[in-house]
C-alpha cells in the first residue's frame, strides 16, 4: 500500500480487516495457542466478512433498495441463521477434531449464541456501510475541491495572458504612432476587437 498518498476506501477496508484479524488472534492466543487461535480467528473473520459484505454489497442493494423488503428480511434471516450455525459447527468440528482432549457436544444454547452473534454482526454491517459511504464522499469532495482549485488557477492564467497581449499591443501602438500613424490606427482597431472577444 502506498502511504504517501491518501488512502483509498479499499485500502482502509483492508486495514480494518487486518486490525480485526489481529485483535481476534491476540485475544485468543493466551488461552488457545497460536494454531487454535489462528484457525478460530480465520473462521470468525471470514464469517464477519461474509455477513457484512453479503449485506452491504449484495442483499441490501439487490433487495431492500429495489423495494423487495420482505425478500430482503427473509434472506437476511437465512444468512444470519445459516451463517451463524455454519460458523459454530465449523469451530466445534475443528475444536473436537484437532484441539480438544475430550470432544464437546453441540448444545441449543451454543446455536442461539452463534445466531445472536450473527445478528449483531449484521447490525455492524450498517455501521460499516455508513463508514464506507463517508470515506467515499470525503474523497469525492476532496477531488471536487482540487478540480475547483485547478479551474480557478486556469482562470487566473487566462486573465493574465490577455493583459500581456494588450500591454504588448499598446507598446507597438506607441512605436507605430510615432513612425506610421495609419499602422497605429490598425493596431488600435485590433486591440479593440481583442478586448471585445475577451470581455
Amino acid at each position: 500500500m502506498n502511504f504517501t498518498a491518501k488512502a483509498t476506501t479499499t485500502q482502509l477496508q483492508w486495514l480494518i480487516w487486518i486490525a480485526v484479524f489481529l485483535i481476534l488472534f491476540f485475544s485468543l492466543l493466551p488461552e488457545d495457542g497460536p494454531l487454535q487461535a489462528g484457525s478460530f480467528t480465520l473462521i470468525n473473520t471470514a464469517f464477519y466478512v461474509t455477513v457484512i459484505y453479503g449485506n452491504i454489497k449484495f442483499l441490501f442493494p439487490r433487495f431492500y433498495e429495489t423495494g423487495r423488503k420482505v425478500q430482503y428480511v427473509i434472506y437476511v434471516i437465512i444468512l444470519m441463521v445459516g451463517g451463524g450455525l455454519a460458523r459454530g459447527y465449523l469451530i466445534m468440528y475443528l475444536y473436537n477434531t484437532f484441539f480438544a482432549k475430550m470432544s464437546e457436544k453441540w448444545t441449543a444454547s451454543m446455536s442461539i449464541n452463534f445466531i445472536v452473534a450473527g445478528f449483531l454482526t449484521y447490525l455492524l454491517s450498517f455501521v460499516f456501510r455508513i463508514a464506507i459511504a463517508y470515506f467515499s464522499l470525503k474523497q469525492q469532495s476532496e477531488k471536487i475541491l482540487a478540480q475547483k482549485s485547478q479551474a480557478e488557477l486556469n482562470l487566473l492564467k487566462s486573465q493574465v495572458q490577455p493583459h500581456f497581449l494588450f500591454n504588448t499591443l499598446n507598446n507597438i501602438y506607441y512605436e507605430a504612432y510615432r513612425e506610421a500613424p495609419r499602422t497605429a490606427k490598425l493596431i488600435e482597431r485590433l486591440s479593440d476587437i481583442m478586448r471585445y472577444f475577451v470581455d
